[in-house]
């Protein structure tokens, strides 16, 4: 990952990071990456506006993977709305970013 970042900041590879390639770099990396409430707003579009999701939604809406890889690590949800087999989509998504300690 390191020699990845360097090549990008670093391109003729002269040992020094000017200050301008820094902040494009950074820029760059922030514009691509979601936030943890880009996500909740995510799931929630594809829990029809639900507070939680079920695993059928997540099969039908995602990759295989994608959705298999959500459901084995989505707790139950636990709010008065839960019906059978809901899931917490919220907690989830923070501790996914780091924002949780799930």
């Amino acid at each position: 990952e390191f020699n990845r970042i360097m090549s990008v900041v670093d391109p003729n590879h002269s040992g020094l990071v000017t200050f301008q390639a820094f902040i494009d770099f950074m820029s760059r990396e922030t514009t691509d990456t979601d936030t943890a409430d880009q996500v909740i707003a995510s799931f929630k579009v594809l829990a029809g506006d639900k507070n939680f999701i079920t695993a059928e939604e997540l099969r039908r809406e995602l990759p295989p993977d994608q959705a298999e890889y959500c459901i084995a690590r989505m707790a139950p949800y636990q709010g008065p709305d839960a019906v059978p087999g809901a899931l917490d989509y919220k907690s989830f998504s923070t501790a996914l970013y780091g924002e949780s300690d799930l």
